[in-house]
């Protein structure tokens, strides 16, 4: 005899686990997508929010773009302006001074103060005022006698001041009866006040007065006498 196999039992299938509603707890068929008891929506799945990581990565990089962008173009800007170099200002016309017409004053000039010529040692020369000279000159000292007036004609001789000595009634511009020491001759009042200033660090009291040779004088001239004033 053969030994006959027996089949296995079939297994019965599984029963789908029981639903139940996730609000109010209460039971639910497969196929039931409201509940009974609640009225809740136990069959939509609700959708997940999308992610936001996606479009921040995009805003970032059109945002880098963008700033690169305006990098290259400040680069290209700054690079003409330093290839246009600045421009020469147009230089202001110096407007020509005007010649005045007519003839020009000349200006003074120096006549050179009388000089002492002596030989070393001996009394400073003492000069005397050229014959008909008119002109300017830088009084010293004024004396009523010729002696007085030749020792201080001496004394700032030997001081190295270049002097000369007259007699005031040979001029008609000088005050009468005097014997005036003098230095130098000029031919404007302007260049005897310089040569009182240069004289100032040795004398003192001198004054620039202008000499006229008197018409009666043996060596005067016709020349008029102008009115003059000490300067102090």
């Amino acid at each position: 005899m053969s030994a006959v196999e027996t089949p296995p039992p079939e297994t019965p299938p599984e029963e789908p686990a029981e639903r139940r509603c996730p609000r109010c707890g209460s039971g639910l068929t497969p196929r039931q997508d409201w509940c009974l008891a609640c009225g809740a929506d136990v069959g939509t799945k609700i959708a997940s929010a999308p992610g936001w990581r996606g479009p921040i990565a995009v805003v970032g990089g059109l945002l880098a773009i963008a700033v690169i962008a305006l990098i290259i173009a400040l680069v290209e800007l700054a690079g003409d302006a330093e290839t246009v170099g600045p421009q020469a200002a147009t230089p202001t016309p110096t407007p020509t001074a005007l010649q005045p017409t007519g003839t020009a004053t000349p200006e003074s000039t120096t006549i050179p103060p009388a000089t002492s010529e002596g030989t070393p040692g001996a009394p400073p020369e003492i000069a005397d005022w050229p014959a008909g000279k008119d002109a300017w000159t830088v009084v010293l000292e004024s004396a009523s006698t010729q002696a007085a007036a030749t020792t201080r004609a001496n004394e700032l001789g030997a001081q190295g001041v270049p002097v000369g000595l007259l007699n005031s009634d040979d001029y008609s511009s000088l005050e009468p009866h005097k014997w005036v020491v003098f230095s130098g001759q000029y031919d404007s009042r302007r260049a005897a006040t310089q040569g009182l200033t240069d004289l100032s660090g040795q004398v003192t009291g001198g004054y620039v007065r202008h000499v006229v040779p008197s018409s009666s004088s043996p060596t005067g001239g016709s020349s008029p006498s102008p009115t003059t004033s000490p300067v102090p």
